[in-house]
């Protein structure tokens, strides 16, 4: 049996010492990109264990990148941003947020921005998506309320975590199941177990902690059901057990659909949405980090295992 070295695991701690370290002293957890800590990290792999050559290191690196896990993983990543894109562009979380908001009693506010911020980010895959989309809506019913903001935004994010662990297109949902080599159904069984208890109980909470409050929206609420299509495609297809590129695919073509349809997307701008969402951050361009962070990590995993 080869013998094992903790110190091999170096890389590791280099990455959490760095990281973390330049939060802490910059008062700034992006101060550095995870990405170029893990370039620090994948730098320190390499001069390890000088008795193998630079070549040897480089192999190392470069098959555990090429591996398939790893490639699927990246391919899923682009195809989910491009989905995340095209339905927000199409309106899908405006008509989404505002038909909870239509039909959820006044005095339920707080426990329905959770119950929303549930389906929206379990069919989007992504917290800080939901966060972004609810929040300015959050603080509005806390500032005509006088129900405490940190409530009123404690639902959004609680919201936003509950489906972020559940949705089968999550970036780290994909991650989980592709290097544990279980399937997205899988998880999504053993952790509904654990998540849909705690999910009862807060919005219990939330009832009762928020209860009382005569919220008008005095705001336009109006909503097209029809935008709304593509999440509940999506989530449908997912907890079915359908090949997550079919699903991913299918939901952005059907997004386009909506989108070009009523008239929320140009034809000129199909693939712009596509690409960089409607706010020109989201889209594939805001999967990009995750993607070459799963690279890079890979790449360090390679030389941890040859060491």
């Amino acid at each position: 049996m080869k013998k094992g070295s903790l110190l091999a695991l170096l890389p590791i701690l280099v990455f959490l010492l760095v990281f973390i370290g330049s939060g802490i002293v910059f008062h700034d957890f992006y101060a550095m990109p995870a990405v170029v800590g893990f370039l620090i990290a994948l730098v320190v792999a390499f001069f390890q264990n000088p008795k193998r050559t630079f070549a040897q290191k480089l192999e190392d690196v470069t098959r555990n990148m090429g591996d398939e896990n790893v490639m699927v993983m990246c391919l899923v990543f682009i195809l989910a941003g491009a989905f995340s894109g095209s339905v927000q562009a199409a309106g899908g979380v405006d008509s989404t947020v505002n038909f909870g908001l239509s039909i959820l009693p006044p005095s339920v506010a707080v426990a329905g921005l959770f119950v929303i911020g549930c389906f929206i980010s379990t069919a989007m895959g992504t917290s800080v998506g939901t966060i972004a989309a609810l929040a300015p809506i959050a603080v509005g019913i806390s500032e005509k309320t006088g129900i405490t903001g940190a409530l009123c935004l404690g639902a959004v994010v609680s919201g936003a975590m509950f489906g972020d662990n559940l949705s089968m297109i999550s970036d780290t949902t994909i991650a989980a199941t592709r290097t544990q080599g279980c399937e997205m159904k899988d998880k999504f069984r053993e952790n509904i177990k654990l998540v849909f208890p705690a999910a009862v109980i807060t919005l219990i909470l939330y009832l009762v902690l928020a209860s009382g409050s005569d919220f008008q929206v005095t705001e336009d609420l109006s909503y097209n059901l029809f935008e709304i299509l593509p999440y509940v495609v999506v989530l449908v297809g997912a907890l079915a057990g359908m090949n997550v590129f079919a699903v991913l695919v299918l939901g952005t073509v059907l997004s386009l659909v909506v989108g070009v349809s009523t008239g929320n997307i140009l034809w000129k701008d199909i693939f712009t949405v596509m690409f960089q969402g409607p706010d020109g951050k989201g889209g594939i361009q805001g999967m990009y980090d995750i993607t070459v962070i799963s690279i890079v990590v890979a790449g360090i995993i390679g030389l941890v295992k040859a060491n």
